[in-house]
């Protein structure tokens, strides 16, 4: 199927106590070898084996899974393509949820456009795997309830009404809102920010790590807004990267700086980041902020 990347990956895990009634996040982002039989002596299994069991009611293991697209049979990596939840109770009952992050098995791609023939090239596979996963588990798939974003089934997504494209853009309606406000909420309250909306073309500087884009740092052309767009398919590490670039955004902002003065103190190297670098001669024009969106959620 090809559908996952042979990658280690990430893993969250919580427990729910079962006095209380809180759930508590043990460990984040714990890096879990790709591999079908999984060690005794791993991380992963050293953590699970510390809780409780007189205590906890719920235990949660949330894995980010990277894999391949294809489009036009050029295969695109996904960082967080796939979230497999593992829940398992107290009473000893379990479940196994698997959602995707993409919509190359969809119908319409979440600007509302027809894609038939992306869907075409991923749909089967996807569908393979859901039917490996029934024989792994040896129970049937269960499908998730219809959401603005798909019609889930049983071999994967159902076709979305053909409507105007404007009343199925899914990206700029649902995701990069939703995107924005998660971000902004792991500021310091009361952080300066420069205005993050604008109606004018913006400039814009590629941020990178390890050599690869992770987002993007832009300006308006035209009025006092400026900001960060985390390169979607990157996954966690590109949305941790975000919050650094617009926490050193409100500095400056807080500092008196005009956005387009802080965009060039931010191009200047700085030892102690960890959300990358602003990539040399990366400077670009993009017509609206809306098409650098567009380019952050693609692979």
């Amino acid at each position: 199927m090809g559908l996952a990347v042979d990658h280690d990956a990430l893993c969250d895990i919580s427990v729910r106590d079962g006095i209380s009634g809180t759930t508590t996040v043990i460990r984040r982002a714990l890096r879990v070898p790709a591999t079908a039989d999984l060690p005794a002596d791993t991380e992963l299994a050293h953590v699970l084996r510390l809780v409780d069991p007189e205590v906890a009611s719920l235990v949660s293991v949330d894995l980010s899974i990277p894999g391949v697209v294809l489009r036009e049979g050029v295969p695109h990596r996904v960082e967080r393509l796939f979230m497999v939840t593992v829940d398992a109770w107290a009473s000893g009952a379990e479940t196994a949820t698997l959602r995707t992050f993409g919509d190359a098995w969809m119908s319409h791609d979440l600007r509302g456009y027809r894609q038939p023939g992306v869907q075409e090239e991923n749909a089967p596979r996807l569908a393979s795997a859901l039917t490996g996963i029934t024989r792994l588990l040896d129970a049937d798939v269960v499908p998730g309830d219809t959401t603005s974003f798909g019609v889930p089934s049983e071999e994967g997504f159902d076709a979305l009404p053909d409507e105007d494209p404007d009343l199925l853009d899914f990206w700029y309606m649902f995701e990069v809102p939703g995107r924005a406000d998660r971000l902004l909420e792991q500021l310091p309250d009361g952080a300066s920010q420069f205005d993050i909306v604008t109606e004018s073309p913006v400039n814009f500087f590629e941020v990178a790590s390890g050599g690869t884009a992770i987002g993007y740092l832009w300006v308006s052309a035209s009025d006092e807004a400026a900001g960060y767009e985390p390169r979607t398919p990157m996954g966690e590490a590109a949305l941790d990267a975000a919050v650094e670039w617009l926490g050193r955004l409100g500095e400056a902002k807080a500092r008196g700086l005009s956005p387009t003065r802080a965009l060039h103190e931010l191009t200047l190297p700085r030892a102690d980041s960890r959300g990358g670098a602003v990539a040399s001669g990366s400077l670009r024009t993009a017509d609206s902020l809306e098409d650098l969106q567009d380019l952050s959620g693609r692979e």
